[in-house]
């Protein structure tokens, strides 16, 4: 390819570098990775995961959501990196299982090879005793 690095996701270039010296020197452009996005949509993309993928989920208690996505099972190390919550489900509604069963949206993270779309769900909100 005529464009190596803008294939694997670093497509912005930031400058020309020259390393080492005399004969054993090479001048270099270097590029910036991708801009990670997040783009919305308003209906759910994970209710059922269709073979090779499997349903996986994770809590994001910072955020205040569970996330339901569908994987290959051999990319889930490299989620796992970006998501060290993310965990396997043992059934097709995990986020419910847990206490997140309202749906509120879906968001795909990341660029290119390295992005994903999950269903975003929210926790029961707590009774209101007056």
């Amino acid at each position: 390819s005529d464009t190596p690095c803008s294939d694997l996701g670093f497509p912005t270039y930031d400058s020309t570098e020259t390393h080492g010296f005399g004969k054993l020197s090479d001048t270099l452009d270097l590029y910036d990775p991708a801009t990670p996005t997040v783009t919305k949509e308003d209906s759910p993309c994970c209710k059922q995961c269709s073979s090779p993928q499997n349903k996986y989920h994770s809590v994001d208690a910072k955020h205040g959501h569970c996330g339901e996505t569908c994987l290959q099972d051999s990319n889930f190390w490299l989620f796992k990196i970006f998501e060290p919550n993310l965990t396997k489900s043992d059934s097709d509604t995990p986020c419910s299982d847990l206490g997140f069963p309202t749906y509120d949206s879906t968001e795909t993270h990341g660029f290119g090879k390295l992005s994903d779309t999950l269903d975003l769900y929210d926790p029961v909100a707590p009774a209101v005793v007056v």
